[in-house]
């Protein structure tokens, strides 16, 4: 549908723009026809009026040929077909009215004057085609001055006539009409109107145009600089057209601004940048870098990339992916400086058409990663020393080859002589100071600028005084609580920020190898000694076992046969031997299980045991040995915890000591119990004395016996046990002694159905 719209309208212009050489051509074959079918018609007569319509056809052909638009030569039919129609019908209607034959005449009339009718209304359509082309030319005149950016405005005789709307509020105005009739000259700053009438006015004046820059004045007398461009027209009028440049001025302002700042990095700064051609030709090189390379510019220029003589193959790989398309870096070494390079491709429709690219001399940089990379490798040796002796030794020699300080010695800090002992050294040092061994150095004492490094926890240089004349840099690096570290050199040399960092480094991590140094010696001291103490424990075991056992044992059958054969005084002594035997044993026993234990012989084997149940059984015995105190228990139904057999004797003991350490006459001893968090709680406390505060903490020490057996064993074993099972022991005063047992809880077997036991 859409395209048979377009082609009606096609064929409908196509119409109009013939439509008058139609017209013509019709009104050139009526007279033809008048002559051929006419009886009584001359030929000679009818030349006339084909010669006009032929002129008709004529012009028709050149409006179209001009340009005008099909509307437009329509029009121009429509107005030559009513002429000729209107012309001929009056002719005919007055001959009609007063010659014979009327019809035949009146014919004959209207053919031969049409084409002269029609020859006025050609020229009244060419008027009023014409009008309507430059009516449409006007408005779309009109319609891009509005639409125009630019001001744009008519001067007439030094007075604006027309204005557009650009233009009006580049001045400051609100509608075009406000400066319609205002003078040009408002429009710009006495200085400036005196130039402009100097420059431009006399150029105008010769009917030429005039172009450049001025500086404009608003309606609020605000200044602004513009872009003028006048151009005369006809009467002395021109036209005037104005642009704001401020903001295109800023920008030339920062731009010039960049351009410098670029331009004193470029220069300042040490890198390099450079361009080259597609063929690997460089066509721009500048930068700084260049000096510190020794490198003239100009000596580049028209060299290949590839024939610099750099011998960095990367360089050329990165290089070569550049022309390629590809963006690449390369580092590479000129001259002992260290340069990083990028490339990157400048890519014109689908080719390479150029690369640029930049260099930065990272040299320093570069040397202080190698530096801290060799610091760390070498405080990784230290890591490998196991002594005190060894890690001295590391330390120095670290120092001498990262810090490139060739004499180094360290001295260790002795707390109880308020001074620093020198314990390694390097051969540089012996050789500066004339020692053999490091400990022929002298000491670092009070009042030594080295001691005062140490206490202040700082890196100082240290002048002259130091722990060894004669070097020109010397400095003293505190390790910590161990001591400090002094390194130097013969030659006087400043000391950067980079080696302040890599001796803070050093600092450190030699200071942290002396304290674990210090910590595996004291480790190894500590085995040694436990060793010694777990063979001296083994040797009392074993004389527990073998001989107190053994007399303990013959002894009490002897004094059980003799309480069965003797009587009176006594047999009551037989049996006292018996009673002590068994203590005796009983305590031989338990000070066995102790020493086990401490001693690692055996691993104490736990099992689920009802403390709830050991307690009263505990309670139950005591209270027929002691029927003066009273026994009383708030304990749950069952207390399940994880101990072994030995727990009765460590309840025991509590409550003995309990018994043992008050007035029995009203004494009581309450033991109570709970369960919370997986640990289980057996209290048992007493209304007694208590204990003297100032020995709380000693009461489960060996060998106590304030507040224990005469032996000052039980206490010690209850303690031990516990530790033993993974629990803890505490007492206090609280209307008496209370103590605490803390146990690991523990869940009672459950035997499931049809299992037997």
């Amino acid at each position: 549908m859409l395209a048979a719209a377009v082609g009606a309208r096609r064929a409908a212009d196509r119409l109009q723009a013939w439509s008058v050489v139609g017209v013509g051509a019709v009104l050139a074959a009526l007279p033809v026809l008048f002559v051929a079918f006419g009886p009584e018609a001359d030929p000679t007569t009818m030349g006339p009026p084909v010669v006009v319509a032929t002129g008709i056809v004529a012009v028709g052909g050149r409006l179209r040929a001009v340009g005008y638009t099909p509307g437009d030569v329509g029009i121009v039919a429509v107005w030559v077909a009513a002429s000729a129609v209107t012309f001929a019908v009056v002719v005919a209607i007055t001959i009609v009215t007063v010659a014979d034959g009327p019809a035949a005449v009146g014919a004959f009339a209207a053919t031969l004057v049409a084409p002269l009718g029609a020859c006025g209304g050609l020229l009244a359509g060419y008027i009023d085609a014409r009008r309507r082309r430059q009516y449409r030319r006007t408005r779309r005149t009109r319609l891009a001055l509005e639409a125009a950016t630019d001001g744009v405005a008519i001067v007439d005789d030094g007075e604006f006539v027309i204005v557009n709307r650009a233009h009006a509020e580049m001045y400051g105005f609100d509608a075009p009409e406000e400066m319609v009739g205002r003078s040009w000259e408002t429009c710009h700053p006495d200085h400036e109107r005196r130039r402009l009438d100097a420059e431009a006015m006399p150029k105008l004046d010769a009917g030429e145009a005039w172009r450049g820059e001025a500086t404009g004045r608003r309606a609020d007398g605000e200044t602004f600089p513009q872009e003028l461009t006048l151009t005369p027209i006809d009467d002395g009028d021109y036209v005037c057209i104005a642009r704001d440049i401020g903001d295109r001025r800023e920008r030339e302002r920062q731009l010039r601004r960049q351009t410098r700042r670029l331009k004193t990095v470029v220069e300042s700064a040490p890198i390099i940048l450079f361009a080259v051609d597609d063929t690997g030709d460089i066509i721009l090189i500048e930068g700084q870098g260049l000096s510190r390379l020794g490198v003239d510019p100009d000596d580049l220029r028209g060299t290949s990339v590839f024939e610099l003589g750099v011998e960095s193959p990367s360089v050329e790989t990165a290089a070569e992916r550049a022309l390629e398309g590809e963006s690449g870096h390369a580092t590479l070494r000129v001259g002992g400086r260290v340069l990083k390079t990028w490339f990157t491709p400048v890519i014109e429709g689908y080719e390479v058409d150029r690369v640029i690219g930049a260099a930065i001399d990272i040299t320093d940089r570069h040397e202080r990663e190698r530096r801290l990379t060799e610091l760390h490798e070498g405080t990784r040796r230290l890591t490998y020393a196991t002594t005190r002796a060894e890690v001295a030794e590391a330390i120095v020699e670290v120092a001498a080859e990262t810090l490139e300080k060739p004499l180094a010695a360290l001295w260790r800090h002795d707390p109880g002589a308020g001074r620093h002992r020198p314990v390694a050294m390097t051969d540089a040092v012996g050789d500066a100071t004339g020692a053999d061994r490091a400990d022929e150095l002298p000491d670092i004492s009070a009042g030594d600028p080295a001691m005062a490094a140490f206490h202040g926890g700082d890196t100082r240089r240290l002048e002259a005084g130091g722990p060894f004349d004669g070097p020109e840099t010397i400095v003293a690096v505190p390790l910590g609580e161990q001591g400090v570290l002094v390194v130097g050199e013969h030659e006087s040399v400043p000391l950067d920020e980079a080696f302040r960092r890599r001796v803070g480094i050093l600092g450190l991590n030699a200071g942290a190898a002396l304290d674990r140094a210090d910590r595996e010696q004291l480790l190894r001291e500590r085995s040694e000694e436990l060793e010694a103490r777990a063979s001296q424990m083994e040797f009392v075991n074993s004389i527990i076992r073998h001989d107190v056992f053994n007399g303990v044992t013959v002894i009490r059958s002897r004094a059980a046969f003799l309480a069965d054969a003797l009587s009176g005084r006594n047999r009551e002594y037989a049996e006292t031997i018996v009673e002590w035997c068994d203590d005796i044993a009983g305590l031989a026993d338990r000070a066995q299980t102790v020493l086990s234990t401490l001693g690692d012989e055996e691993t104490v084997d736990l099992e689920i045991v009802d403390a709830a149940d050991v307690v009263r059984t505990e309670l139950d015995r005591l209270e027929r040995t002691y029927p003066a105190v009273t026994f009383e228990t708030n304990l749950p139904e069952t207390v399940p915890v994880r101990a072994d057999e030995a727990l009765v004797d460590v309840v025991g003991n509590v409550v003995t000591n309990a018994v043992e350490h008050n007035d029995r006459e009203g004494l009581e001893v309450t033991a109570s119990a709970s369960v919370d968090d997986g640990r289980a709680r057996l209290r048992v406390a007493d209304n007694g004395a208590g204990i003297d505060p100032g020995r709380l903490e000693a009461v489960f020490d060996r060998g106590d016996r304030g507040a224990s057996d005469d032996s000052g064993f039980g206490l010690f074993f209850v303690d031990a046990m516990i530790e033993a099972y993974g629990g803890d022991v505490s007492v206090e005063n609280d209307d008496g002694a209370v103590f605490t047992l803390e146990l690991p809880a523990g869940e009672p077997e459950v035997v499931a159905e049809g299992d037997t036991q």
